[in-house]
């Protein structure tokens, strides 16, 4: 199973467009900060599994603070973070959240910047941001889940190539756009 894993898109959805029609997934997380946009992506693909939480941007949105699902029989805890004291160097309290309820994953958003690590038996990642990076490029993350286990993690730019901490945007910033 292929899942694609999204964050901090703060209502710019058209990377997340383009990345599901280039990747073809099964199914999308949305870690928060925009969560309209994540129902945007279910709206339009109706047939797609989509799941999300609510980021510190959401105010009023109807939807959880944290999450859990379970794909292919991998239980992955989702949240945005903020509530959790994840940092810039580090996935604050998300681990043991996720490891008290029995999830092989972590996934979290919030710093706008890309982490992966292991903490005990609980695999951390923050995919970064697809719209606003803090560091490096936009990106999202692709899981690929069978029987019960993660078989692999890629992180990618909004282009689908592997994504670089090196690379730096080369188009123009316009404030928030």
């Amino acid at each position: 199973m292929k899942v694609l894993v999204f964050s901090d898109s703060h209502g710019r959805t058209l990377d997340m467009y383009d990345a599901i029609e280039r990747e073809q997934p099964d199914a999308v997380l949305h870690l928060g900060d925009c969560y309209e946009d994540a129902r945007d992506l279910q709206r339009s693909y109706p047939d797609l599994t989509v799941c999300g939480v609510a980021g510190n941007n959401d105010w009023g949105a109807d939807a959880p603070s944290q999450a859990v699902v379970a794909l292919e029989g991998v239980r992955i805890y989702l949240t945005h973070g903020h509530r959790e004291g994840v940092s810039y160097s580090s996935p604050g309290r998300v681990p043991a959240h996720a490891q008290e309820q029995g999830c092989q994953l972590a996934l979290f958003g919030h710093t706008h910047i890309v982490y992966q690590g292991q903490h005990g038996p609980v695999t951390a990642l923050n995919p970064g941001s697809i719209s606003l990076p803090r560091r490096g490029v936009a990106s999202y993350a692709v899981l690929r889940l069978e029987s019960g286990r993660v078989d692999g993690i890629a992180l990618r730019d909004t282009e689908g190539a592997p994504w670089d901490s090196e690379k730096r945007r080369k188009q123009k910033r316009l404030g928030w756009f």
